[in-house]
Order: C-alpha cells, then sequence, then structure tokens
C-alpha cells in the first residue's frame, strides 16, 4: 500500500486534525514541496505539533521523514505516468467508441505496470510454493474471491489440490492447515489485521503455513508476513473511482502469471494431465 493510500485510510477514519492535514496533503500532493509545515499549519487550521502527530500516526518519527517519502513517492508516479486515469479512466461524456479505447488502455496500462513491479526471486519462491504444496486455499473477499476461485480452478486443471476459503469459514479453513500446505491471500491494501482475510495471517503463521501474497505496493501488514508477495498495480484511490478496473486487470493477471509458472515448472507433466482432464470431460459432455 502506497503512503497516498494510507492517508486516504487515515483521513477516512478520522474526524479530527488528521483528517484536514490529510485531506489537504492528498489535494497538494502535486505540489506539497512548496509548502513548508508552518504553512500546512495555517491552511488547515491546525498547528505545527498537530503536523508531526500526523506524520507519527503513520510511523514516522516526524513531519521531516514523512514528507521526505511522500514526495519521492509523487515523482516516482510522475515517472511511470499512466495512459489513462486508473480511478475516472472515461467521463459522463464519453461514447461507446471511448469507452471501449479506455477501458483498453487500462488495462493494458495495468498489465505494464505490474509486469514491471513483479520481484522475478519471489515469483520463482511462490511459485515453488505451490507446486510442492499438499493442499492449496486462497483466502480473499469479493471481488478477489472470484479472481481466486478461477485461479483455482486452473490448478485444479493440472491436479493440484486447490479451493477457494469460503468468507463464512475462513477461521475454520485457516486452523486445518499445515506447514505442507500453502495459503493464497488477496488483498489490494494488505493492511486491516484486525480485518478478513489478514484476521487470518496469525493463525496460519502460527501453524507454519507457507503464505504467498497478492498486495498492493509500500509496506504494508501482509507483505510483512508473507513468504512471497507479488505487487498489485497500486494507482487506484482507495474510494475515489468508477471501479476497481485497474486492480482486477492486475490482479487477474497476477494469478495467471503465478499458474503459468507454476505450470511450467514441470511442463510435460502438467500438459499431459490438462489434456487427459480435457479429453475426459469433452467425452463425458458429448455423451450426456
Amino acid at each position: 500500500m502506497y503512503l497516498y493510500h494510507r492517508i486516504e485510510e487515515l483521513v477516512a477514519a478520522n474526524t479530527d486534525s488528521r483528517r484536514a492535514i490529510g485531506s489537504f496533503v492528498l489535494s497538494e500532493a502535486a505540489h506539497l514541496s512548496d509548502f513548508t509545515i508552518a504553512d500546512i499549519a495555517q491552511a488547515t487550521f491546525t498547528s505545527k505539533a498537530s503536523c508531526t502527530r500526523f506524520a507519527q500516526s503513520l510511523g514516522y518519527d516526524g513531519w521531516r521523514p514523512f514528507i521526505k517519502d511522500f514526495i519521492a513517492e509523487q515523482l516516482y508516479q510522475e515517472k511511470h505516468p499512466a495512459f489513462v486515469d486508473a480511478n475516472f479512466p472515461f467521463d459522463a461524456e464519453a461514447n461507446e467508441e471511448q469507452v471501449i479505447e479506455a477501458i483498453a488502455d487500462l488495462t493494458a496500462d495495468a498489465v505494464s505496470d505490474t509486469a514491471r513491479l513483479i520481484n522475478r526471486g519471489l515469483l520463482a519462491r511462490a511459485a515453488k510454493l505451490l507446486a510442492d504444496a499438499r493442499r492449496v486455499r486462497v483466502f480473499a473477499l469479493s471481488p478477489n474471491s472470484y479472481m481466486g476461485g478461477l485461479f483455482c480452478r486452473k490448478l485444479l486443471s493440472i491436479g493440484i489440490d486447490a479451493m477457494e476459503a469460503v468468507p463464512s469459514e475462513l477461521g475454520v479453513i485457516a486452523r486445518s492447515l499445515g506447514e505442507l500446505d500453502c495459503a493464497v491471500i488477496i488483498s489490494y491494501s494488505g493492511n486491516n489485521p484486525e480485518s478478513d482475510p489478514m484476521r487470518q495471517v496469525p493463525i496460519l503463521l502460527a501453524n507454519k503455513v507457507p503464505i504467498v501474497a497478492i498486495a498492493g505496493d509500500g509496506n504494508n501488514y501482509l507483505r510483512k508476513c508473507a513468504n512471497a508477495t507479488l505487487t498489485i498495480s497500486s494507482r487506484e484511490s482507495l474510494y475515489s473511482k468508477i471501479g476497481t478496473l485497474a486492480s482486477e486487470a492486475s490482479v487477474n493477471y497476477l494469478l495467471d502469471v503465478l499458474f503459468g509458472c507454476v505450470f511450467a515448472r514441470d511442463y510435460e507433466r502438467n500438459l499431459e494431465f490438462k489434456l487427459i482432464g480435457g479429453r475426459q470431460l469433452e467425452s463425458e459432455r458429448s455423451q450426456a
């Protein structure tokens, strides 16, 4: 999760000076280097001490290290611009042709950005954990659970025992896993350890279950706990957007890449298993 997203969460969760300061930081993100801490305190009707406490609530010792990281994050985004706004890829005046082009550009941009963020070493580790697992269980909430279900279906097609953990049974399923299994957890923010699916992480760690995480960039709870993390393209706002179009494209791409790497680890065996299974299924359909 980027620092920008953590500030969004802070603004949404508070009604005190943190909301005022956070809202100002987000609205002036592109020009924040132009403001001193005194300027921001005056503009938000708070104080320099309040600004310092705001930075501390995000895990920083003071305002300067916070503002340094925030500006660096904004500069990174400027150096890797998107072709289309991930939050509002089209406007109220868009016709069908413009929507077609916008969604195509959005998907291509999300996939390209995701590919650039993949750590090849962590990808190989994640693929090995899945290929060697006795059972694979995917922990996610809607809409990520739908994509997790499709991922499980692909793994099943090559003989890997993979299932999506039912949201109402996450705790029971987490407790049933052991060190020979593997848990895949999908979460855009990767934070909120008190909420599912992150609430199951302590149980999985206690049972020594290897964890493969699909999470947003930046520091977050899930990334710190996982054995291997693949990074979702995080250009979307947490709240202000048409939908989760870019992040869904990113998650789907990561899961397809992960499946492809698992498949490639034992290509001939997996291909034979899939082809035989496919012929059997087609035979059953033709006889029905």
